[in-house]
């Protein structure tokens, strides 16, 4: 073997990333000038390069050159130790090639990005926000997710409540978030909060995102209720001025065209029997309120039936769904078999309203149902989904 070559030092640690400089020294063992080419092999020979790649030496003398290892800062950089080897050939004989041999070790990267996908969503109790976690780093992620808000109006869960996350990967958790109390003021009120995404030893991810809550009283109700006093004024007006008027002549004129009652008297023992107006039975409405609750268990469905009594009708002027647990699936309201309306628990956080103008009318015999398909049982102490609906309006005989 007419040359000689070795790594200065032992074992080295490189981070993705960084840089790592190793002196490799090269002899010529030979009494001839020989010219060597300088190259690396192994899984780090990409991150590599020789400064520089080729020397000349006379024979009896060495040099040392600059090997400089730049592992990048990937997912595909896998942490650990691996090899890393020289081979080192002279040109005048290129079947005589030395090797030298170290071995490097690779360091961790914990590099996690996260993000909500929707950054602001508007709801008076709640909403559903989905939350995504990326591994731009070389090692597994196994992350608890946390909700932080400084104000202590919103709280929330998780599904799943922590995320493992391979190297380049990402996972998608969702977030049900709710209000602690409802907004009285008759503005928007946006509710900003962070989501962490904390693993032991490594750094935490972090993600904002904003709740706007909505009042309970619509934010225009002021203008509205002016219009709405506006009309009933000008109604009233209408009835005094133009209305009762025009009655009260009406009932003038036709008390004067009636032609007074003269009895005469008939021979015999007759009595004369007044006459009698003929009279209307009116029967009066009814208020009317009930509640429909079908427990279901999780992934089946149950129903509740109200059925009109013979012979009435009822008018349904309000329907109140109630999702007290916090629930996941979907709530149907029908009349007999046509659907009348439908709710994804998901959106509904506590209760959710909806009044008519024109009633919805059920006539006798006919039936109210009360459809519920559990996905998610929210609270997992009841062991089923426990939504409801309150009708309320007239029963009419």
């Amino acid at each position: 073997m007419a040359a000689q070559a070795m790594f200065e030092g032992g074992e080295v640690e490189v981070a993705p990333g960084g840089l790592a400089v190793l002196q490799l020294t090269v002899v010529n063992l030979g009494d001839t000038t020989e010219t060597f080419a300088i190259t690396v092999a192994g899984m780090a020979a990409s991150w590599t390069t020789v400064h520089p790649p080729t020397v000349t030496l006379f024979g009896g003398t060495h040099e040392t050159v600059d090997v400089e290892i730049r592992p990048p800062k990937l997912p595909s950089t896998a942490d650990g130790p691996t090899g890393l080897t020289a081979r080192v050939v002279p040109l005048g004989n290129p079947d005589d090639i030395i090797t030298a041999e170290t071995r490097l070790v690779i360091g961790a990267s914990h590099d996690r990005h996260l993000s909500l996908l929707q950054p602001a969503l508007r709801s008076r109790r709640g909403s559903v926000y989905e939350v995504m976690l990326e591994n731009h780093g070389n090692t597994q992620a196994t992350c608890r997710l946390h909700l932080v808000d400084s104000t202590g109006r919103l709280d929330g869960d998780f599904d799943p409540p922590s995320i493992g996350v391979e190297p380049g990967a990402i996972a998608i958790a969702r977030l049900k978030l709710r209000a602690n109390r409802l907004q009285w003021n008759r503005q928007s009120r946006p509710i900003p909060f962070e989501v962490e995404a904390e693993q032991p030893t490594c750094p935490t991810a972090t993600a904002t995102a904003t709740f706007v809550q909505t009042p309970v009283l619509p934010e225009r109700i002021g203008a509205g209720l002016v219009g709405v006093a506006l009309a009933v004024a000008a109604l009233a007006a209408a009835w005094f001025v133009v209305v009762q008027p025009a009655i009260d002549r009406s009932v003038d004129d036709a008390v004067g065209q009636l032609a007074p009652v003269s009895s005469t008297p008939v021979a015999g023992p007759e009595t004369s029997v007044p006459a009698t107006a003929p009279t209307t039975t009116v029967v009066p409405a009814q208020a009317f309120s009930t509640r429909l609750s079908a427990d279901a268990a999780q992934g089946s469905t149950n129903t509740a039936v109200y059925e009109v009594p013979d012979g009435q009708t009822l008018q349904v002027t309000d329907v109140v769904l109630q999702n007290p647990g916090g629930d996941d699936g979907t709530v149907t309201v029908l009349r007999d078999d046509e659907v009348l309306f439908q709710w994804s628990l998901a959106t509904v956080f506590g209760d959710a309203v909806r009044q008519f103008v024109t009633p919805i009318e059920l006539t006798s015999r006919q039936t109210l149902r009360l459809q519920v398909e559990c996905t998610t049982v929210g609270n997992t102490a009841a062991g089923a989904c426990t939504p409801g609906v309150v009708v309320s309006g007239e029963l009419r005989g």
